[in-house]
């Protein structure tokens, strides 16, 4: 797991004589400023905890990452320059405001959209959907994105794909934004950065998929950003759509719905659609934090969620339907058997 260069407390060193900052744990690049060094320190392999060199990535014994605000000069072909007194520990912690206030760096505001990556129940989002279900959604268009040839371009395109009133002017300077933070510091700086990112943050929508995806929403709207971080395609297509016209197309009662560990709640209306995504999600509940909501007073349905549950533990429901005919508690979770 990467570590958020912003959220990380450091130790402070001296590196080949210049201040820097040093921790144990693997640090997401894409979390850190314009204007920072980040290198990993290699342990010796008699001592793999032990830093033994510095170089851009470590790829086998990682003893730690440092952050700078000099760059490290390395020998042109290895990439990789032996420590031996280079790395001083001077007893004291710091964050990275503190040392970024130090150097005189400007370190710029937090993101103001947060992406997080997309559950498999949320996959069909990020690709073409039928005319009915974009208007039911109330989808507004995608912009489709690439890289060019050297991977450092930029080239979009915007594709309606909704009611045209929808496209207001505040949508459109909120999805301005929106593509502008990620152009600075997110996967759509480049084709290296989403690369990175995408190793970074998974997201991948299905077994053995290129494609990730990532959600960011705000008060009116989604935003759903398919990436595909290989040269010679379409690299990205994000598409928008305006949360307001969900709600309001939202006639059917919801029958349960079902929260993640990253914050994501979704509600489901169909029972079918609702069972399918349980079983499809309760393996993965350690990692994901999949946890699920009945609302429905049907027995069937109750039943049906229980006889999932069992089975997953390789265990036959013991209660006949009428045992669910009392109504339920609202607001219980599933925690287990």
């Amino acid at each position: 797991m990467k570590s958020n260069a912003r959220e990380e407390t450091y130790e402070a060193v001296e590196l080949f004589g210049k201040p820097a900052l040093f921790t144990d744990n693997l640090i997401n690049r894409g979390t850190v400023p314009n204007g920072l060094y980040v290198y990993d320190l290699r342990g010796a392999d008699r001592d793999p905890g032990r830093p033994a060199a510095v170089e851009p990535y470590a790829a086998v014994n990682h003893a730690g990452t440092v952050l700078t605000a000099s760059s490290v000069k390395l020998p042109q072909k290895s990439q990789c320059r032996p420590l031996k007194d280079g790395l001083n520990f001077l007893g004291e912690m710091k964050t990275l405001t503190e040392y970024c206030k130090e150097q005189n760096i400007a370190l710029p505001p937090e993101p103001k959209f947060k992406l997080r990556p997309a559950s498999l129940s949320e996959a069909g989002l990020f690709y073409a959907l039928p005319p009915e279900k974009d208007l039911e959604l109330g989808a507004i268009g995608h912009i489709r994105m690439d890289f060019g040839h050297g991977g450092n371009e930029f080239w979009h395109t915007w594709w309606p794909r909704g009611d045209e009133a929808l496209n207001s002017s505040a949508f459109k300077d909120e999805l301005a934004k929106l593509v502008d933070e990620l152009r600075a510091c997110g996967p759509l700086k480049s084709l290296s950065a989403m690369q990175s990112y995408c190793w970074d943050h998974g997201g991948a929508l299905g077994e053995n998929s290129q494609n990730y995806g990532y959600i960011a929403e705000t008060e009116g709207y989604r935003y759903c950003l398919r990436c595909n971080p290989v040269p010679g395609d379409y690299n990205a297509y994000l598409t928008a759509f305006d949360l307001r016209v969900q709600e309001m197309n939202r006639e059917e009662p919801v029958v349960g719905k079902v929260s993640f560990a990253s914050g994501e709640v979704l509600a489901y209306t169909k029972p079918e659609v609702y069972l399918q995504v349980i079983k499809n999600e309760l393996p993965y509940q350690a990692a994901s934090g999949f946890r699920y909501e009945t609302l429905s007073d049907d027995p069937a349905l109750r039943k049906a969620v229980d006889d999932i549950l069992y089975d997953f533990f390789s265990e036959k429901n013991p209660h006949p339907e009428k045992d669910y005919e009392s109504k339920p508690v609202q607001g219980m979770t599933m925690g287990g058997i």
